[in-house]
């Protein structure tokens, strides 16, 4: 009696990563969306409470100096000539997270304008 041969393999046959690897495609086709629109929520929110932290901060501005500042930099650096500056209202400048080139700006009434 002969005994037939086993014969043992050891690793992947190649359909097999090819499956596996159509699949993890597959599986990052349909997550990739998902985490974009997260990150685009995040920059939302990081924007909201940028603009927050500066109107509230303008609004000390103006409780101290009696007007609103010029800019977001005299919320951070006292403006040349003023004496009634109680500041720094806000540690450093807030980055936009939609475009970092592009700072915040304040309107007449201590508003963060619309870019």
């Amino acid at each position: 009696m002969q005994r037939a041969k086993k014969v043992e393999h050891s690793g992947f046959i190649l359909w097999e990563l090819i499956v596996v690897l159509f699949l993890m495609g597959v599986i990052l086709i349909l997550c990739t969306p998902h985490f974009s629109s997260a990150s685009n929520h995040l920059r939302m929110k990081m924007n909201r409470a940028n603009i927050q932290s500066i109107e509230g901060s303008a609004q000390l501005y103006r409780i101290d100096v009696g007007t609103y500042p010029l800019s977001v930099t005299d919320l951070i650096e006292s403006p040349m000539g003023s004496t009634r500056w109680q500041g720094p209202y806000l540690k450093e400048m807030p980055i936009n997270p939609f475009n970092s080139e592009q700072g915040y700006e304040l309107n007449s009434s201590g508003r963060v304008k619309n870019s």
